[in-house]
């Protein structure tokens, strides 16, 4: 089936298998691309944008992914996890004369809202959506991390610093899609290799320099073998300045721009299209998810079964569709933060419930509409009557209006990978924070005064007030981060966080895919003395530089 997109007005393919899901959990087709889909759930997850802001009940100040002046309470997490206040007191009886999701919002706006979104953490108090953290400092959407700062995606990590989608590594600065790594600096795809610096796709490898698609290299540079002394040498060099680390930079895009890579970064994959997939089974547009079974439209997702139209889905996910962030739940549609929940659906950040329709901020709740319990008879009652209300709306289905997020566009994930303007955002119909966070114009030393060398920083440095090269922003260096700069010889940053976290992302691929062929055409292949003729669906677009091989060509080439 194909339709027309209502939002982007581009024709978008419906899959017979996609008809099939709609029928089980009984939605209609969507009427948005599965682009414009993710685009409105993401506009409903700020992760890196704080604010600080004193806790509405304790008064105590605090951190905060919500600016002053909400038209809702902010409560830090001991307050909002307390006995202090009940959700329940700010029910509301569903009025059949007005639509429900004004009735939604309306509630959305009287209910306190955690200031942010940890679980378990010790002494990182400036996380989000992040668990199980101790010591660290802006590390978003992380778990099980110690001593780490300015990073995304990193889980189980230790002491690693600006670094995006990180596993099981140590002492790593500036790294990118690597897992179990040791003291690995300005690389990608790294996986199971030690002192590697500026190179790309490299496996069980150790000190090598400006190297790409190497298998167990031993002190290479530039996929060269040298002795360990020449190695140590090219390394003190490139290390000694931020001016000789800016060449090799240089020097590594190049190298970069020209590797040969697979279609798409993909292990124990089967009938699965997307990128940066493991262990992943029937299902199309995957992107950073893991052990997923009959899923399709989906990323940032680990276990999902028989899902679809989800992001940052987590831990046995099941029959859940067009939802943003959960945690094993299962049989829920159109929500926000649903977390260990059942048939719960246009809801939002609710925890522990059951049969829940149009509630915000419940805990341990069954058959509540509105917030309002009802007995089991009663409930089915009305959520009939409210599902025939949207259905008749035309919206039954789709995701929550962009108008109900709390956050602003330029807040949230969306503008990552949807960038906009705030006025292309306010022609779609989404929120803007005009409230920036940070100051500019306070630096005490500029960039050009900057030390070129580790060695000339004392802790002065600690005083003084920086400023991005890019934005201008200004930004501090902590006792830590200096620390591990000592610790790793590397010069001081001349970019605010933010400016190098969107760096780090511009080396990830899109997620989006083009059709394109196997570019193979080597002989000793088994496709002979032809060009490889094998199809895929990839990442990585027709303009792109790479030389892009399907997996047998890959294999054999790199492997």
């Amino acid at each position: 089936m194909q339709k027309t997109c209502k939002n982007c007005k581009k024709d978008f393919d419906i899959r017979k298998e996609d008809l099939i899901f709609y029928e089980q959990i009984k939605v209609p087709p969507p009427l948005m691309c599965p682009d414009c889909r993710m685009q409105r759930r993401i506009a409903f997850r700020n992760e890196r944008t704080l604010y600080k802001r004193a806790c509405d009940l304790c008064k105590k100040d605090g951190i905060s992914i919500y600016p002053s002046k909400t038209p809702f309470p902010v409560y830090c997490h001991k307050c909002w996890w307390g006995d202090g206040w009940d959700p329940t007191i700010y029910k509301m009886d569903w009025n059949k004369s007005r639509p429900f999701l004004e009735q939604f919002l309306e509630l959305k706006n009287k209910i306190p809202r955690i200031a942010l979104l940890v679980i378990d953490s010790i002494n990182s108090d400036y996380t989000n959506n992040a668990a199980e953290n101790k010591n660290s400092y802006l590390i978003f959407a992380a778990e099980n991390n110690e001593d780490c700062m300015y990073s995304r995606l990193i889980h189980h990590c230790k002491t690693v610093l600006d670094c995006v989608s990180v596993y099981e590594s140590e002492l790593c600065y500036d790294c990118v899609d690597c897992k179990k790594c040791f003291k690995c600096l300005f690389s990608e795809r790294l996986q199971d290799c030690i002192d590697v610096l500026f190179s790309f796709d490299m496996r069980n490898c150790q000190n090598c320099i400006l190297c790409a698609n190497g298998r167990n290299l031993s002190y290479c540079i530039e996929n060269i073998q040298y002795t360990k002394e020449e190695f140590e040498k090219k390394k003190a060099e490139i290390l000694n300045s931020y001016e000789s680390i800016e060449k090799a930079k240089e020097k590594y895009k190049k190298l970069r721009a020209n590797a040969v890579v697979k279609y798409a970064s993909s292990v124990k994959c089967n009938n699965a299209t997307g990128d940066y997939m493991y262990n992943c089974h029937d299902g199309v547009n995957l992107f950073d998810v893991r052990n997923s079974k009959n899923c399709s439209y989906v990323s940032d997702g680990e276990d999902p079964i028989d899902c679809q139209d989800v992001n940052n889905m987590y831990f046995n996910a099941e029959r859940c569709y067009n939802v943003m962030g959960s945690l094993q739940s299962t049989n829920c549609i159109c929500s926000v933060y649903v977390l260990y929940c059942n048939e719960t659906s246009y809801s939002d950040s609710c925890y522990n419930c059951v049969n829940c329709f149009g509630c915000v901020g419940l805990n341990k709740k069954n058959y509540c509409i509105l917030n309002k319990e009802y007995g089991k008879e009663k409930y089915q009652k009305i959520k009939e009557e409210v599902v025939e209300q949207l259905k008749n709306e035309g919206i039954y289905g789709e995701f929550l209006p962009p108008a109900l997020s709390p956050f602003g566009y330029n807040e949230t994930l969306a503008k990552e990978y949807f960038p906009m303007d705030e006025k292309g955002a306010g022609e779609k119909g989404f929120n803007w924070q005009n409230e920036t966070s940070g100051t500019y114009g306070k630096e005490t030393i500029k960039e050009e005064a900057m030390p070129e060398s580790i060695v000339d920083v004392t802790e002065d440095i600690l005083k003084e007030v920086l400023v991005c090269k890019d934005c201008k922003k200004n930004f501090r260096i902590t006792k830590s981060e200096l620390d591990f700069y000592k610790r790793m010889n590397l010069p001081l940053p001349h970019k605010d966080f933010e400016c190098r976290h969107q760096d780090r992302m511009s080396r990830r691929n899109p997620r989006r895919l083009w059709h394109r062929s196997c570019m193979c055409e080597l002989k000793n292949h088994p496709h002979d003395a032809q060009k490889c003729d094998v199809e895929f669906e990839t990442s990585y677009s027709p303009d792109r530089t790479e030389t892009i091989y399907c997996e047998t060509c890959y294999q054999q080439e790199v492997s």
